[in-house]
C-alpha cells in the first residue's frame, strides 16, 4: 500500500499536465466548435508544451553527457518504420487526420511534443521513481507502461510502450535527456510521412535497426 501511494504521488505532475491539456481542449471545442478546435487546440497545446520545457530547463540543471547522437537517430527511424509497416501490413492502421497541415503536425507531434513528453515521462518521472525503487528494471517497465497508458488507442499504446521502454533504458544508461528526445523525435517525424505498406521500406527499417544497434554497441565499447 505504501509503495502504491508513493507511485501515485510520483505521477502528480503527469496528472496535472494531462488535466491542463484536456481542460484546454474541451474549452477550445466549446468556444470554437469541433471543426476549428483541432488546429486551434494544437496551437494552444504547443504553447503550453513550450512553456513547460522552458520552465524545466530554467529550473533544473540539464546534464548532457558526451555521446554520438547519430545511432539514436537511426534507432528512432527504424523502430517507427518497422512498427508502422507491420501495422499497415496487418491492415489495422488508424485513420490519418488530413485536416491538420503536415507542417503543423510535424512541429507538434514530431518536434515539440516529443521534447515535452521526454521531459515529463523520462526526465521528471524517472527521477521520482528512483526515490522509492532502486531496480532499474522495474523503473524501466513502470516508466514505459505509464507512458503508454496516457495514449488514446491500442495502436499508439503499443508503440508508446515500446518507445517508452527503449527510451527509459537509454535515459538511465546515458543520463542524457537528448538521447531519448532524438529517438522519439525521429520516430514521430518519420511516422507522419508513412502512409502504406511497402516491403522495401520495411526491409530498409530492419537494416537501419541493425546498423543502429551495431553503432550503439561500438560507441558503448569505446567509452
Amino acid at each position: 500500500m505504501k509503495y502504491l501511494k508513493k507511485l501515485f504521488l510520483s505521477l502528480k505532475e503527469i496528472f496535472i499536465m494531462m488535466i491542463i491539456q484536456y481542460v484546454l481542449l474541451i474549452a477550445t471545442i466549446v468556444i470554437f466548435g469541433i471543426d476549428k478546435s483541432i488546429i486551434i487546440g494544437m496551437l494552444i497545446l504547443l504553447f503550453v508544451y513550450i512553456i513547460y520545457i522552458v520552465f524545466k530547463c530554467k529550473k533544473n540543471i540539464i546534464y548532457v553527457t558526451e555521446v554520438s547522437y547519430f545511432p539514436y537517430l537511426l534507432l528512432g527511424i527504424s523502430v517507427a518504420v518497422i512498427y508502422n509497416m507491420l501495422i499497415f501490413k496487418l491492415g489495422i492502421n488508424g485513420e490519418v487526420n488530413t485536416s491538420v497541415p503536415i507542417i503543423l503536425n510535424i512541429i507538434s507531434s514530431g518536434i515539440v511534443g516529443p521534447i515535452f513528453e521526454e521531459f515529463l515521462f523520462r526526465y521528471d518521472l524517472i527521477k521520482r521513481l528512483k526515490k522509492f525503487n532502486s531496480s532499474n528494471f522495474i523503473i524501466i517497465l513502470l516508466a514505459g507502461f505509464i507512458f503508454a497508458i496516457f495514449h488514446n488507442n491500442i495502436i499508439t499504446i503499443i508503440y508508446a510502450l515500446l518507445v517508452g521502454i527503449i527510451n527509459s533504458y537509454l535515459y538511465l544508461k546515458k543520463n542524457n535527456i537528448i538521447v531519448p528526445i532524438i529517438v522519439h523525435m525521429s520516430g514521430n517525424i518519420i511516422a507522419t510521412i508513412l502512409i502504406e505498406y511497402n516491403f522495401l521500406i520495411l526491409f530498409f527499417g530492419i537494416i537501419l535497426l541493425l546498423i543502429s544497434i551495431i553503432l550503439i554497441k561500438k560507441d558503448n565499447c569505446s567509452k
